[in-house]
């Protein structure tokens, strides 16, 4: 006989304190665990609001850079327009002063530079000395209006290479999307 009354007792006391010792242990692990948990999401949702805000300035960065473009682009075809349209009136100007110096130069009231006018053609030309040095004059006067319009045609071409160029490159640094050197 067992005279010991906590013998009875005593594997219900070991029990319940291995049982509040893993009660104990899975609490103060779960809870470890947790905090763990809680600081990594934590770290996460900081990456994530960080890489929100860059992505957010860099939408409103592109949207800037999309308004001054459209900006830019409207106010190059505005520009372009205009230069194109100088350049067809310079045209139409070198046409008609080519034609006012041709017709000038046949109805005699201007003359070209002595350094143009060969003179008529010298003795053993024969009987068509006259018609031939007309001939002449009138290919002269036609050949130096052809060249006083090419120069001008040229001149407006070269003009107009230089304002649209120089349009475009303004809106290439009107859009951002280049620096202009100082």
């Amino acid at each position: 006989m067992n005279l010991d009354p906590a013998k009875p007792y005593a594997d219900l006391i070991r029990w319940v304190v291995a049982l509040v010792l893993v009660a104990l242990l899975l609490f103060a692990g779960h809870r470890w665990g947790a905090s763990t948990w809680k600081d990594k999401h934590a770290d996460a949702v900081a990456k994530q609001e960080r890489l929100a805000a860059v992505i957010g300035e860099l939408a409103d960065k592109t949207a800037e850079v999309a308004r001054r473009a459209k900006a830019a682009s409207g106010a190059v075809r505005k520009s372009r327009a205009a230069i194109d349209k100088q350049h067809r009136e310079e045209l139409d100007d070198a046409k008609r002063r080519e034609d006012s110096l041709r017709a000038d130069l046949r109805a005699g009231s201007r003359r070209l530079q002595p350094w143009w006018d060969c003179g008529p053609p010298g003795p053993g030309a024969g009987d068509v000395a006259a018609d031939a040095g007309e001939a002449d004059a009138g290919r002269r006067a036609d050949s130096a209006a052809r060249i006083v319009g090419a120069a001008e045609r040229d001149a407006a071409v070269i003009g107009w290479l230089w304002d649209s160029w120089k349009a475009d490159r303004d809106a290439v640094i009107a859009a951002g999307c280049a620096v202009e050197a100082r």
